[in-house]
């Protein structure tokens, strides 16, 4: 029995129709457009609920874990000196349910990529919306025979700067004062208003190689000011400014420390100042050499865990350089003389004066 004209022509609109319709599921929000919501469109990468989550909650690679900056939707990883990055393997966790790298589906803990330069990461949702998180790994230069002291913490790369920003995905410099001078070299991936820069140095970005082997140096700078011993402990909530007879060495506050009211040091040396807290000042400070100390025969170091905030007004010293991916923001009108403004996150300026210490 052959089949009616009538139905021979229905048939292949009723194929096209439902083929479009299943095709159209995912674009409507995961849902099957004939089935309705809850139901299984099989074949599709999107699964019916539908869920719009689609974030990374954790990334390492080789036990080294990344710094996830979820507004900025950025991925910072430091890998140990002599890495090679042209095939590392991602250990990550995801609450999307899909993970791709320019269309090559990610599996944790398997898939290689080159990493030579930032990867992006595409995470699709449930509900088929996607998102997209840069990861960007540098590699960490060998520590210098100075990491343990008890001289200064060797700069490497990073000495002829005085603002270094990086090497976190995302991390900005911005600069609200046009007035700000930098006696040193600058480098970010990102600027807000490039600050001037003194004679001789330059505004280094991107992947302009002394910005590359500076923001490694950096890293290994934090990492020698931040493993070595404490000469002095103190408790939480320390201001440098009331304890009395400070002499060199590595001084540790378990909490945050301040510099509330005016600050001498007094005796030649190299000073670390580490916390598990954030860095602080108040307004209209100054912290100042005196004594026998001088910029030439006296290194300052800040390496706070949180943030670094200065007042506004401050004259201060010394190497400004977070642990961690803190920012360091420098209030209107205050100087470093000498010193640094150093972030793994983002540094804001103000109308400052900055002058890097001579090595």
């Amino acid at each position: 029995m052959k089949p009616s004209k009538s139905y021979s022509r229905f048939l292949p609109r009723f194929m096209a129709l439902l083929l479009v319709a299943f095709m159209a599921g995912c674009g409507s929000g995961g849902q099957d457009p004939i089935l309705g919501v809850g139901a299984n469109v099989i074949g599709l990468a999107c699964v019916p609920g539908p869920s719009a989550a689609k974030a990374i909650t954790t990334y390492s690679i080789a036990g080294s874990a990344g710094v996830i900056n979820e507004p900025a939707k950025t991925i910072a990883v430091t890998m140990p000196s002599g890495t090679a990055v042209t095939a590392l393997v991602a250990t990550f966790a995801t609450t999307g349910t899909g993970v791709t790298v320019g269309g090559v589906a990610q599996a944790s803990g398997i898939t290689a990529n080159d990493f030579t330069a930032p990867v992006a990461y595409t995470v699709t949702a449930g509900d088929c919306s996607t998102v997209v998180y840069t990861v960007t790994v540098s590699v960490s230069i060998l520590p210098l025979a100075s990491c343990g002291g008890p001289g200064p913490v060797d700069m490497g790369a990073a000495a002829s700067f005085g603002v270094l920003v990086g090497p976190a995905g995302g991390a900005t410099l911005t600069n609200n004062g046009l007035l700000t001078t930098v006696n040193g070299d600058v480098g970010a991936a990102s600027i807000v208003t490039a600050p001037t820069v003194g004679a001789g140095f330059t505004v280094y970005t991107g992947v302009d190689a002394p910005y590359v082997a500076a923001k490694a140096a950096m890293l290994t700078a934090i990492g020698c000011a931040a493993g070595r011993g404490c000469n002095f402990n103190y408790g939480a909530a320390t201001d440098f400014a009331t304890v009395a007879g400070l002499a060199p060495g590595v001084h540790c506050v378990t909490g945050a420390m301040s510099v509330d009211s005016n600050m001498t040091l007094s005796t030649p040396g190299v000073y670390i100042f580490r916390s598990t807290g954030n860095l602080t000042s108040a307004n209209t400070i100054t912290l100042a050499f005196g004594g026998t100390a001088n910029a030439s025969n006296t290194s300052v170091f800040w390496v706070p865990t949180g943030f670094a905030s200065l007042g506004t007004d401050n004259a201060f010293i010394g190497t400004i350089m977070p642990d961690a991916s803190a920012a360091t923001t420098l209030g209107a009108n205050t100087t470093l003389l000498p010193g640094r403004a150093f972030s793994n996150s983002d540094v804001t300026l103000s109308t400052n004066t900055i002058t890097r210490p001579t090595p």
